[in-house]
């Protein structure tokens, strides 16, 4: 009897599971897409400011801080 439950268990869950699953492939239009990407612009304008780096960081650290300054420019940021 033990060993039915689990085999009951995942006969109920696995409808909801595949529910999930299907619901995150939904696809999104193109001005979804745009409406999204622009309240995720904003919301990093708002939080994040420009980093600077030093003779100490790596070039893979000041990669990414060039690249997250570059991103920033669209803020309106200035600097490096």
């Amino acid at each position: 009897m033990r060993f039915n439950k689990p085999i009951v268990c995942a006969k109920r869950l696995a409808p909801i599971l595949i529910a999930i699953l299907i619901a995150g492939c939904q696809t999104t239009d193109i001005a979804g897409l745009k409406r999204m990407a622009t309240a995720n612009t904003l919301a990093f304008c708002d939080a994040a400011h420009p980093l600077y780096w030093s003779r100490k960081d790596t070039l893979e650290t000041i990669k990414q801080i060039k690249m997250h300054n570059a991103v920033g420019k669209i803020c309106g940021w200035s600097g490096k």
